[in-house]
């Protein structure tokens, strides 16, 4: 068996710069077998070339070298285990992080598909609904509508209070009924959307139940609302009804005159 190769050699067997084999020589990672005293040349042995693929090996999982160089010096094979189980732990940390983030990210790409699947047409049409979550400010007596509310609820969403809730990017408001029949819009509370119930309590939180909602599309704040499909369906509604209108963006510089989905589900 050869006992000695060049750096060349050992970076062809690795498909390795020799660059880098330099690199972990110069921060101590592996020390070459023997260096030639005469022409500085570098040799490494059989067993190096495998520490080498470990080296190599270990760093696709992102461990730093200097960790990698302290886990193999110590020589211990349970210390080394310990070493891996922390970085997995830490790489199942991240990769919870990242499914958050997509199932976020998803719920944001479906948000703008929303509205382009019900095309904005002025005609009713019903949507089943799961329960939702949100966090509500409500509108002081005689305020304006848009603007006043919301400075409280951001100020409240960004609070240190609430630095580990999860909030969704939709926006809306909580209607009064009898005026939306009366085709006036006249909002109670000004809401964002929670990904989930945080497990702190808050009297702002508020649960939206689950069910089938009857929908028209308007945009609310800059247009008069025609209540004439909430009249005519209903017009012989008794019961408590739910009303809310859910903020869908068709534009980044006027929010004013976004369209919003009103929403109203009978409380029976």
């Amino acid at each position: 068996m050869k006992e000695r190769y060049t750096i060349g050699e050992v970076a062809a067997l690795l498909n390795m710069s020799p660059q880098t084999i330099r690199f972990y020589d110069k921060h101590e990672i592996v020390v070459p077998y023997y260096t030639d005293q005469k022409t500085g040349y570098r040799y490494y042995s059989y067993d190096q070339i495998h520490y080498i693929a470990r080296v190599k090996y270990l760093q696709r999982f992102g461990f730093r070298l200097d960790d990698i160089r302290e886990a193999l010096a110590s020589n211990d094979t349970g210390q080394f285990k310990q070493f891996l189980l922390r970085r997995r732990h830490a790489m199942q940390a991240e990769l919870d992080h990242l499914r958050e983030l997509l199932d976020e990210l998803d719920c944001y790409v479906d948000y703008y598909n929303h509205i382009d699947y019900y095309n904005y047409n002025d005609l009713p049409y019903k949507a089943k609904e799961p329960e939702r979550y949100i966090l509500a400010e409500p509108l002081l007596p005689g305020e304006d509508i848009y603007g006043t509310a919301g400075q409280r609820l951001t100020k409240l969403q960004h609070s240190e209070l609430l630095s580990d809730v999860h909030f969704l990017r939709q926006v809306g408001y909580l209607l009064d009924f009898p005026s939306l029949i009366a085709g006036k819009i006249v909002p109670t509370h000004y809401f964002v959307y929670l990904r989930e119930m945080p497990k702190i309590q808050h009297p702002h939180f508020m649960r939206i139940p689950a069910g089938t909602y009857f929908c028209i599309q308007s945009r609310i704040l800059a247009e008069p609302f025609d209540n004439t499909f909430v009249r005519r369906y209903f017009r012989d509604e008794t019961a408590p009804c739910l009303a809310l209108a859910n903020e869908y963006e068709d534009n980044f510089t006027s929010f004013k005159d976004c369209i919003y989905e009103v929403q109203i589900l009978k409380m029976t």
